[in-house]
């Protein structure tokens, strides 16, 4: 499915907020009272940290689920990216679960991933989505890596299609040979207490991707790390967007996604005072 031309709602961190997750898909046109699928043909990105913090993790998830069954045949799409939360179920890390059976859900969502239901990267043509975004340290091993059936092209400039592409098949690498640290999308930076200088595509931080000299090389938008104000982030000239608004009561409880229209055109919608707001973001005007 080519989705360049699609409307796209883009969506954060959810973390358990179930009701923040349904008010922004209805205000979105995605769903009806009913909570099934309703938004045609448009393209539904969710970039990871479904769960934990928030009271209805497993139940977030299920919707998701849910709307991705219904979304294929109506021509829409739901993507839905793995985040640090459930890199860390995979990891076999249950320390930040706050519903039963954290083991169960791990083996449930790597089944999804090797059926390509649940992935660490998409791109629509034009931007790359991932969790926390990728930096160009990480690209440049992505880049130096055989793109898969294509000999001879390790010396390539790696288009958005090529890097997604390289993205997931590290993770499915990583799932075989059962070790989700060893390959850079993979790590942590300092910012996150880790030992890396760069972090991966699950653990990285906006005020990090942010000062980056050539991350903005590569459009793209994640979540990851919440803005505290309910509002979108962004740099570059909208090269570098942040969709973490805080959904979860942990982070302020906010409603806010992302819509990009078919001509291209960015609108945060963002919730305020208990009204609806929509602003054009302007690709000259970084906050």
């Amino acid at each position: 499915m080519n989705t360049t031309r699609a409307r796209k709602i883009v969506v954060g961190d959810v973390h358990g907020e179930l009701a923040g997750l349904r008010e922004v898909l209805r205000h979105s046109g995605l769903i009806d009272n009913r909570d099934d699928w309703a938004g045609g043909r448009a393209v539904l990105i969710q970039t990871g940290d479904v769960i934990d913090r928030g009271p209805q993790s497993v139940e977030a998830m299920a919707l998701l689920r849910k709307l991705q069954e219904q979304a294929e045949p109506e021509g829409g799409k739901v993507v839905r990216l793995c985040g640090n939360h459930e890199l860390r179920l995979l990891q076999g890390k249950y320390s930040y679960a706050n519903f039963a059976e954290p083991a169960r859900l791990a083996g449930e969502l790597r089944k999804e991933i090797l059926a390509k239901d649940l992935a660490a990267a998409y791109t629509d043509g034009v931007r790359l989505y991932t969790h926390a975004g990728l930096r160009s340290s990480v690209r440049h091993v992505l880049e130096e890596e055989r793109a898969p059936g294509r000999p001879g092209s390790r010396k390539e400039q790696a288009a958005l299609q090529t890097l997604a592409d390289r993205i997931n098949k590290a993770l499915i690498n990583a799932l075989g040979s059962k070790d989700l640290k060893s390959h850079p999308i993979f790590h942590v930076d300092r910012k996150r207490g880790g030992p890396h200088e760069s972090g991966g595509i699950f653990w990285g931080d906006y005020t990090r991707i942010e000062g980056s000299l050539r991350a903005y090389d590569i459009p793209q938008v994640f979540g990851h790390t919440p803005s505290r104000q309910g509002r979108v982030q962004h740099a570059r000239g909208l090269k570098l967007i942040d969709i973490d608004c805080g959904m979860c009561r942990a982070y302020g409880g906010n409603r806010a996604y992302l819509e990009i229209e078919p001509s291209g055109v960015v609108i945060e919608h963002h919730k305020s005072a208990g009204r609806w707001k929509k602003t054009t973001l302007a690709e000259n005007a970084d906050q």
